[in-house]
């Protein structure tokens, strides 16, 4: 099963993300293929430059683990750009992409989440 999950919100505003993380990590024991579409304020989940206080958790990071597992992560471009996310300033593993991505993750998957405010 393909399960695709769009995020919205901020990495470290809300638990959106966690929420996404934790669904994508559960999926992944479970063997489905997954894929999550960072839109918005969302797209600075994967910026390398942030660096969390020891006591928080480091979102990036954990992204950036999640590609490696094999989630396929999207970000789109426009919101990227607006807010002056580079791909030198990603984490290794994201796609930069658009609106007729997430429309195609939308139409091929057989599970869509939509995590926002």
């Amino acid at each position: 099963m393909h399960i695709a999950i769009q995020v919205c919100v901020p990495p470290y505003t809300y638990e959106d993300l966690d929420t996404a993380m934790h669904l994508a990590e559960a999926a992944l024991r479970k063997g489905h293929r997954v894929s999550i579409f960072l839109f918005a304020d969302s797209v600075l989940s994967v910026n390398a430059k942030v660096k969390p206080v020891k006591t928080d958790r480091n979102i990036p990071l954990k992204m950036q683990e999640l590609a490696e597992k094999g989630v396929e992560i999207h970000i789109c471009g426009m919101c990227a750009e607006y807010r002056g996310l580079t791909q030198d300033d990603t984490i290794k593993g994201p796609k930069f992409s658009g609106v007729p991505e997430m429309a195609s993750l939308i139409f091929n998957a057989d599970r869509f989440m939509s995590l926002m405010p």
